[in-house]
């Protein structure tokens, strides 16, 4: 009582129930997206842009590189001409010299170098020969000035120890004639055959030949193009920033992540950073967004759980309320459809119970009635078989006072047989009261059919009073073997009943030399014998598969006009003290 008590107290609704489920069930989504976000997806965020950044710097840096390469490459060549060496020694050029020389210039600079101005400049300034406007700042006659820095000739004859190689320099970033902005030149000396120096092969590269096809522009708050040698950068996301390193100061803030890309030569870096501000805050925006949805989204959802949990639990009430009129005896009751499937099943089945509980109630109600008659009945009738078996006594004694052996014998085993019948409702007996019982039915078949049936029954040592078996397992099959073995024919028949024990199996074997019968399929297949007309070998198999579910042989062999023979083996099973009750009533 404590237990209904404790469940009643802290039950609910099921309207309420499905509330909170439907809670708890919106509210997991949302709190694993907030947990998500917070420990994955910001770190997620930042581990991705800053593989994307180090992916762009380093695709940048090698665009960079890529074309200052192509572009010493072409200072290389013109540099290593012999028409422009020997137009340096000449100072003089012919008019055919001059077009030969603007042609191989022009040829230099490919559809993918178009981008830029080669000058060639003699070291005394007499020879200036440009695929452009001439720049006054490599004119040597009037340009000397060993300390500016921003002067590619000055910084490759007095700064620096040139000698064969090339110049890659940013310090410069005029605008040239056309408009057109430098982003860095390259120099390279012009040797006579006894290594002095004759002048110098310039190529002045525009911003335009590199920066449109850089890929940094949409992630990085500023790149820059960084000369290591006279700590010049150029921003190439803007290129009118330009200059010394104090310029720039994010380069010496150590609070802001910076992404590199070194030159081989060690002379240029490229650098950019990100501003995580900006993503963060976006990142933010998407975050407070995406919550106010879900937010709302919940909100929505309660009220619809509110409604959908009271539209079920409304029809639960009402199949609790019904069941509680059952409850109380009141059976006139009958649920309609609610249009739910599930709950229209439940009116269902609770209509048919209700239908099957009146039925049931009725059917009890005339049960009841039989079984006050037929126990009236059977009180009546309690006498009769004690009436039988006191008639064969009396027959039984008058025929020994005449002197009646045979109605004699065939009382006493009739009584033995019926006695059998009366003292014992189990369902195994003893070997030997099997053995006696089948026994009795012989002896009187033999007062009927005298010397017409014989029978010997050999027990082979087997100790009959201690092993129980299936109550009336030997007299059908001997009964078998007189009704179909002797009764169809004039002769005579033998019946041999076989005992014998094989470690814990015990055989037993019924054969006759009878009529016997033609083999059909049910014999080899007991099973089969439910639907012919041997009931009582069906019967004895049936029982014997109940009992030992199985674990037994029960082997038919007949031929027509060579006797029938049935072949029984089970386990061993011993009986204590005498009892063989199974507890079968």
């Amino acid at each position: 009582m404590y237990y209904t008590d404790n469940m009643q107290r802290h039950s609910a609704s099921v309207g309420n129930r499905l509330l909170i489920y439907f809670l708890i069930i919106m509210l997991i989504p949302l709190i694993i997206f907030l947990v998500f976000y917070n420990f994955f997806a910001s770190r997620s965020l930042s581990s991705a842009l800053e593989e994307q950044a180090k992916v762009l710097i380093k695709s940048d840096g090698m665009l960079l590189e890529k074309k200052m390469e192509e572009y010493r490459h072409t200072a290389y060549t013109l540099s290593t001409d012999d028409r422009i060496i020997a137009s340096l020694e000449d100072d003089v050029l012919s008019d055919s010299e001059l077009t030969a020389i603007y042609n191989m210039m022009y040829t230099a600079l490919t559809e993918e170098l178009k981008n830029a101005d080669v000058h060639i400049v003699s070291k005394s300034g007499k020879v200036r020969i440009s695929s452009g406007i001439f720049p006054s700042e490599y004119d040597t006659r009037i340009q000397g000035n060993e300390w500016n820095r921003k002067n590619i000739i000055a910084e490759a004859t007095t700064i620096r120890d040139l000698g064969r190689q090339s110049l890659i320099f940013i310090g410069d970033h005029r605008i040239n004639e056309d408009g057109e902005q430098i982003l860095f030149s390259i120099l390279r000396n012009v040797f006579a055959s006894d290594d002095t120096i004759l002048g110098y092969v310039i190529i002045d590269v525009y911003t335009e030949a590199v920066i449109p096809e850089l890929t940094n522009a949409s992630l990085f708050r500023d790149v820059l193009l960084v000369d290591n040698t006279i700590y010049q950068a150029f921003s190439l996301n803007h290129p009118n920033s330009y200059g010394s390193f104090d310029r720039f100061p994010f380069l010496t803030d150590e609070g802001i992540k910076k992404y590199y890309y070194h030159f081989p030569s060690g002379t240029f870096s490229v650098i950019g950073y990100i501003d995580t501000d900006i993503y963060k805050g976006n990142s933010e925006r998407m975050f407070l967004s995406a919550t106010l949805a879900l937010m709302l989204g919940a909100l929505v959802s309660v009220i619809l759980s509110v409604l959908f949990s009271r539209s079920i639990s409304k029809r639960v009430n009402t199949l609790t309320k019904n069941m509680k009129y059952i409850e109380e005896g009141n059976l006139n009751i009958y649920l309609g459809e609610t249009g739910i499937t599930e709950f229209d099943e439940l009116s269902t089945s609770f209509n048919t119970m209700v239908t099957k509980i009146i039925y049931l109630i009725q059917q009890r109600s005339e049960e009841e009635a039989k079984a006050a008659e037929a126990e009236r009945k059977a009180l009546e009738s309690q006498l009769n078989p004690h009436f039988i078996f006191n008639t064969l006594n009396t027959i039984k004694a008058l025929a020994k006072l005449h002197g009646e052996s045979e109605i004699y014998t065939i009382s006493l085993q009739l009584g033995k047989l019926l006695r059998s019948s009366l003292k014992n409702h189990s369902s195994t007996c003893l070997l030997s009261e099997s053995l006696s019982l089948t026994e009795s039915y012989l002896a009187i078949q033999k007062i009927r059919f005298s010397e017409k049936l014989t029978y010997s029954v050999n027990t082979d040592g087997v100790m009959t009073d201690r092993i129980i078996t299936p109550k009336l397992m030997i007299q059908p099959l001997v009964e078998n073997a007189v009704v179909h073995g002797l009764e169809p024919q004039n002769g005579s028949v033998h019946i041999d009943i076989n005992l014998s024990i094989d470690g814990d199996r015990l055989h037993v074997t019924v054969s006759d030399n009878g009529a016997g019968m033609e083999m059909i399929p049910a014999f080899r297949d007991p099973g089969l014998l439910k639907d012919t007309s041997h009931v009582g070998l069906y019967n004895i198999y049936r029982r014997l598969d109940l009992r030992y579910k199985g674990d037994f042989t029960f082997n038919i062999e007949t031929e027509s006009g060579k006797g029938f023979k049935v072949s029984i083996t089970i386990p061993v099973e011993e009986a204590e003290n005498g009892n063989t009750d199974d507890g079968d009533n």
